[in-house]
């Protein structure tokens, strides 16, 4: 029996809909907990039981890349799959880069959400077609990469671009040359796909590395 915690701002009208899609003796699926919020669902004892999260990607006054941080490191062994309205590619890229192991539009059917929770399940990953196959692997061959913990060096370096240092100034707070510093951050930017030192700083600080 798998057993399905659902975190959804709509929670009763999104866990009765679920219940009447899936049955536990047929389905082998049981809604055992659900919750308003993750902050909420903190709280929840059913949580620490589950196997499967479901979970909303915009909920009132929480960030979505904080949740799944949250609930990651929190509860390792249960499985999140996004159940959303937002069809945006790049949320969907952010949330592989994050760990989740499906991401679903809520006008999904049964089939398909079934499908999804049971692959899940089984050590697998399901997303929506928004992405094709081609762009999966790609994305998921990226988030391997985004991954990889900073050093001490690296740290440094973007913690004083944070306080509005330039490349000189770095490179002289920390007793090295600006082709040095520069160097870095080309190798950081390339690493994380980032077009600009601010992109770059945007998507370090979204995934909680600084």
């Amino acid at each position: 029996m798998l057993r399905i915690f659902v975190i959804e701002n709509h929670e009763t009208i999104l866990v009765s809909g679920l219940r009447q899609l899936f049955r536990p003796h047929r389905d082998q699926i049981e809604i055992t907990g659900s919750s308003n919020s993750v902050a909420n669902a903190l709280q929840n004892k059913e949580l620490e039981s589950c196997d499967i999260i479901i979970l909303d990607l915009w909920i009132p006054n929480e960030k979505p890349l904080e949740n799944v941080s949250i609930l990651r490191q929190k509860y390792p062994k249960a499985h999140i799959i996004i159940l959303t309205t937002e069809e945006s590619p790049v949320w969907i890229r952010k949330m592989m880069a994050a760990g989740v192991k499906g991401y679903l539009i809520k006008n999904t059917n049964r089939n398909e959400l079934k499908s999804a929770i049971m692959k899940v399940a089984g050590g697998g990953t399901w997303f929506t077609a928004s992405l094709d196959e081609e762009n999966q692997e790609k994305t998921a061959e990226s988030s391997d990469k985004t991954n990889i913990v900073l050093n001490p060096a690296q740290k440094e370096i973007l913690s004083l671009l944070t306080q509005g240092k330039n490349i000189k100034e770095i490179a002289e707070l920390l007793n090295s040359k600006p082709a040095k510093i520069e160097k870095t951050l080309v190798n950081l930017r390339k690493q994380y796909q980032a077009e600009t030192n601010i992109a770059l700083i945007k998507i370090l600080l979204d995934k909680g590395i600084i």
